[in-house]
């Protein structure tokens, strides 16, 4: 049967009253009190990963608001929900781990949303199970090894680099690709594992240079990587380790085309970049999930439109995932009839369809649910930069699901699509 929150009216709508709402607001026209429950949020809005945790913020900011005008029902009670947030300041380990056991055994919190962390959170859920909610980590091996309380709400690191792969051979007709990865750095070393396996089966010869997390200087690994003629560059890691790593990757006279999986937008690379960004993004390609802004989904461009009005920002694929989560959360509950049942709740989130009201086109499995085996799952995509305009566009659509390109829609000159 499928889960429904009271917030069951079409995405498009609900997202025109997303500025007017309050977390703490009772639902919309019933006229009913309503309970407020709160969940915990541990993002890095500081540090290394703070190009994401902000953004996260943001967009469950708004998804809140959206489900909130009418609240949602559990077990015969209505109810609004809300978030408290964490900085881990990209430090899980410690400050991340610190703001988990505050949640869960001080403020008894029912669920706990994040970004990164998992093999450092898995112990802790040993002692204190709690369902958690994963919107971004799609590091490579799996983080949904480290603990079976936790679901990830974004397909395997696997589903988008073969687009990376598959564009470099098909599209650049590229056979010598080199990678610089950053050690120490999760995210990346789980890309670089991914681009050189995938690489190697699609016949690419793979070269790959590293330098240390926190490098200012990458000259060395840049040497390394252009030693060898490649057509193409990987830069394996987030946004903010991979734009300063291009600059320098530019400055060393390379003007090929460089590749990476970090979800940047045009005022992250403006940001980070500075003068002349847009020369040093040209010939660049992003391979990750969908981005709102040119999604073939009405639902995530009205959430776009209503993001960048907002936030005056591009939001990136991460923000749709971040904006259902609030959603996400209350169809639990519901299916579990629970604001409290931990327990409850993790078997409920195995169980749900697609919650009405969200905006990121899930790919549901074979018999409706939302997870399969833990794991929520989108469309991938290639967006190439579009200089002149300074910005992305849509290169080409796919389903990624093993590691395999289908169902791929391919744009033609995708900057001059774009206008």
């Amino acid at each position: 049967m499928r889960v429904r929150t009271v917030a069951a009216a079409a995405a498009v709508a609900a997202l025109t009253v997303v500025t007017s709402a309050c977390s703490s607001q009772a639902g919309g026209d019933t006229g009913a009190a309503a309970e407020e429950v709160t969940v915990g949020a541990i993002l890095s809005m500081s540090g290394v990963y703070a190009t994401l945790g902000p953004a996260q913020k943001n967009a469950i900011e708004l998804g809140l608001d959206a489900l909130n005008e009418e609240g949602f029902e559990v077990d015969g009670t209505h109810h609004t929900l809300a978030f408290t947030y964490a900085d881990d300041k990209s430090d899980p380990a410690t400050t991340g781990v610190a703001a988990l056991r505050q949640m869960v055994q001080s403020d008894e919190l029912p669920l706990i949303a994040f970004g990164l962390g998992s093999s450092t959170y898995a112990p802790q859920l040993e002692r204190t199970p709690v369902p958690m909610v994963n919107i971004l980590d799609s590091t490579y091996p799996s983080i949904l090894d480290y603990s079976d309380n936790i679901v990830l709400m974004r397909g395997a690191s696997e589903t988008y680099t073969i687009g990376c792969v598959d564009w470099a051979t098909e599209t650049l007709d590229a056979s010598r690709l080199s990678v610089i990865d950053t050690k120490g750095e999760p995210y990346g070393e789980g890309l670089t594992k991914l681009i050189e396996t995938q690489g190697a089966d699609a016949g690419l010869d793979v070269t790959v240079t590293s330098a240390p997390l926190g490098s200012a200087d990458y000259g060395s690994a840049i040497a390394g990587a252009l030693e060898s003629d490649p057509d193409v560059v990987y830069l394996s890691s987030v946004t903010g380790v991979i734009l300063p790593v291009l600059k320098q990757l530019r400055q060393a006279g390379y003007s090929g085309p460089v590749m990476h999986s970090a979800g940047v937008n045009p005022q992250q690379a403006e940001a980070i970049l500075g003068e002349g960004f847009d020369e040093l993004m040209a010939d660049n390609y992003d391979c990750a999930g969908t981005t709102p802004a040119t999604a073939e989904n009405e639902a995530a461009r009205a959430f776009a439109e209503a993001y960048q009005a907002k936030y005056d920002e591009m939001p990136q694929d991460l923000t749709m995932w971040a904006y259902d989560l609030p959603f996400v959360v209350a169809a639990a509950m519901t299916e579990a009839g629970s604001t409290t049942d931990r327990a409850a709740i993790l078997d409920a989130l195995g169980t749900i369809e697609v919650p009405e009201g969200t905006v990121s086109g899930w790919l549901p499995s074979g018999d409706g649910a939302l997870f399969t085996d833990r794991n929520a799952r989108t469309l991938s995509e290639v967006t190439q930069w579009c200089t002149g305009a300074a910005s992305i566009a849509t290169a080409t659509v796919f389903d990624g699901l093993g590691g395999e390109i289908a169902d791929a829609k391919v744009t033609d000159d995708p900057c001059g699509a774009a206008g």
